[in-house]
């Protein structure tokens, strides 16, 4: 509750005062041709961004927030935790899809006493589709466990591809573990997690049609921890996923659907379908999420010897596809955009002279990390599709038992950081804002926030993009907790 009222300026990505640190930083630190950078600044355009910041992280009450929850047959629990917080209970939703469930969460409430919650008789997922509603407070007690066929983590999928949390706003999770009693369920859970973290772990394994991910040395040996361990890794999984889903697939699957057109010719179309092959996974170095979901479209496709591991790998890809699926599929999406980012695709003349000046000998100061062409799609890629992004140190998570069932609660906050991606102007005019250097390098500093919070955890986007260095006090790599286990 803390995190989007009193402490709702910690909860954001980036803070306000961030800019004007990493300037005040150079300013005490930085010598000769980087003490010269930072003294073109105008100050007014720090003044400019920290009043754009205050318009996209606007001061919120406990009245001010607005909730939903799964009902199940007893909403009051929580619906009274929610009012002894300060929500209103007219800004309570809850939701019961289940005709028995929602009959009996209905007598809970059977007189014309208010207050009462909004019980609604519909599936969570039918809402987000169909009606314009945010929140932001989502809570997911799905009691299922992830990659089953309950289908929960498509509930999560949902709500951002639709777009149903605030652009500050905070999901909260529950997901059960699976019963790994059964060696089958064990084989196959730890087989996905095991290929996520291969890639994790090593971002620029190389992949043939003779050295399968599932004969590979190192994912042996990381299936082998995952299976001992498993209740660890499972739980970090979770957690991985969540992040993944609001900040890279689903953005990705919107980019790629939407506005693929925008950067390439289109005669070029066909190569965004065309089949998935090695090559295409080994081009692509230290983008774990994106060799992840490729490999598995191309395991999915060509290896039904391994039957039990791409059953559930379907099921979790499908889950991450969300309510419907798309014309363009996850690994195509995120194939798509490195073929944008690495040349690999024929792109509008525009398109290419603004590559070109980003790449060239263009005179933009380089700090810390080079800025390229990679940069600019990033940023004009998460202007158009709205990421989420997570902040890292606000994430809370818990494992304790229910009766015998083992509980993983996940509580992070998420971000749409428009205070970064409204900042520069829209394609066809980020030229011409980089040639500004305040406008510039506030969008840089500004951005040095966002990858601190996410640099530890993935780099799909911005990977070079850092101004201060993580060793320089107040700037390092934000971390998330360790999961709190309750007895």
């Amino acid at each position: 509750m803390q995190l989007l009222t009193t402490k709702r300026q910690s909860a954001c990505c980036v803070e306000r005062s961030y800019v004007r640190n990493v300037f005040d930083y150079f300013k005490l630190t930085a010598y000769d041709k980087s003490l010269d950078e930072i003294n073109c600044i105008d100050v007014g355009y720090i003044n400019a961004w920290e009043k754009l910041h205050d318009s996209c992280v606007s001061y919120k009450r406990p009245e001010d927030l607005s909730v939903c929850y799964l009902s199940g047959p007893q909403p009051d629990n929580d619906f009274n935790e929610l009012i002894s917080l300060g929500i209103l209970p007219q800004n309570i939703w809850a939701f019961e899809n289940d005709k028995g469930a929602y009959k009996q969460a209905l007598s809970t409430y059977n007189s014309n006493e208010f207050p009462q919650p909004k019980i609604i008789k519909m599936s969570i997922q039918q809402f987000f589709k169909n009606t314009p509603k945010k929140f932001d407070i989502v809570y997911i007690d799905a009691c299922g466990t992830i990659m089953s066929e309950q289908k929960c983590l498509q509930i999560i999928t949902t709500l951002f591809r639709y777009h149903r949390l605030n652009p500050l706003g905070v999901l909260v999770t529950n997901f059960s573990s699976p019963d790994i009693s059964f060696e089958e369920e064990l084989n196959s859970y730890s087989s996905v997690i095991a290929l996520y973290n291969m890639f994790r772990m090593h971002p620029q394994i190389c992949i043939d049609n003779e050295n399968l991910a599932i004969s590979n040395e190192k994912f042996i040996n990381i299936k082998k921890e995952c299976e001992l361990n498993f209740s660890y890794n499972y739980g970090e999984f979770i957690t991985s996923i969540l992040k993944d889903v609001a900040s890279i697939i689903v953005p990705a699957q919107r980019f790629s659907n939407a506005y693929a057109q925008t950067f390439m010719e289109s005669d070029s179309k066909g190569e965004i379908k065309s089949p998935i092959n090695f090559n295409d996974i080994n081009k692509i170095s230290n983008h774990s999420v994106s060799k992840f979901f490729m490999l598995g479209e191309l395991m999915e496709r060509d290896n039904q010897n391994i039957l039990n591991f791409t059953k559930r790998l379907h099921r979790f890809f499908e889950d991450c596809s969300g309510y419907e699926s798309l014309s363009i599929n996850i690994a195509e999406s995120l194939r798509f955009i490195h073929m944008l980012k690495d040349g690999d695709i024929k792109l509008n003349d525009d398109v290419v002279a603004i590559k070109d000046f980003f790449d060239g000998d263009n005179r933009i100061y380089q700090f810390l990390d080079k800025t390229t062409s990679g940069m600019f799609f990033d940023l004009t890629i998460n202007q158009l599709s709205y990421p989420m992004h997570y902040n890292s140190e606000s994430i809370k998570r818990f494992k304790y038992t229910a009766k015998t069932t083992e509980m993983h609660m996940d509580i992070i906050a998420f971000d749409e950081c428009r205070y970064i991606y409204e900042w520069l102007p829209s394609i066809h005019q980020v030229q011409n804002a980089f040639l500004n250097k305040s406008w510039q390098y506030v969008f840089r500093f500004a951005l040095d926030g966002l990858i601190k919070q996410r640099i530890a955890y993935n780099n799909e986007y911005f990977f070079q993009g850092s101004v201060v260095p993580q060793k320089a006090l107040g700037f390092s790599a934000k971390l998330q907790a360790p999961r709190i286990i309750i007895k």
